[in-house]
């Protein structure tokens, strides 16, 4: 299987934060499963980083660092990635309050690519796309 990484999993799986779940963990240390990052990670690190450095102390470049070491290969956004967003599936009894780029990004390149989304957004329970693993 290949796992996408969500952002705050990144940070989490790096960090040994005890918030990431066995179940988790399970999954990205799996030597079956190709764990990746999207560029849209390091983009929504960055931005969080330069407009609150105090809630977010991390530097997209250390972070790819890690991620490199750590082995999680690294995708780019494409133009399909993009042209998917309008298709993302909303619960129909869902009320979708966060329209969060980075988001949205993230679960685009996991239904166009074929990858399983981990996260632990509950604002993911809002779509309804197979993509998404939620812990």
């Amino acid at each position: 299987m290949i796992v996408l990484l969500d952002t705050h999993v990144i940070i989490w799986a790096l960090t040994n934060d005890p918030q990431l779940t066995d179940k988790a963990k399970a999954l990205i240390i799996d030597p079956d499963n190709t764990v990746v990052i999207s560029t849209v990670s390091l983009w929504e690190i960055a931005a969080k980083n330069q407009m609150a450095p105090h809630l977010c102390p991390y530097h997209e470049k250390e972070i790819l660092d890690y991620c490199k070491k750590a082995g999680y290969l690294v995708m780019d956004i494409k133009a399909k990635h993009v042209m998917e967003i309008r298709g993302l599936r909303i619960r129909p009894e869902a009320v979708l309050t966060n329209h969060d780029p980075f988001d949205r990004m993230l679960i685009a390149q996991a239904k166009t690519e074929g990858y399983r989304l981990l996260s632990h957004d509950r604002n993911f329970e809002y779509y309804s796309e197979d993509c998404i693993q939620a812990f």
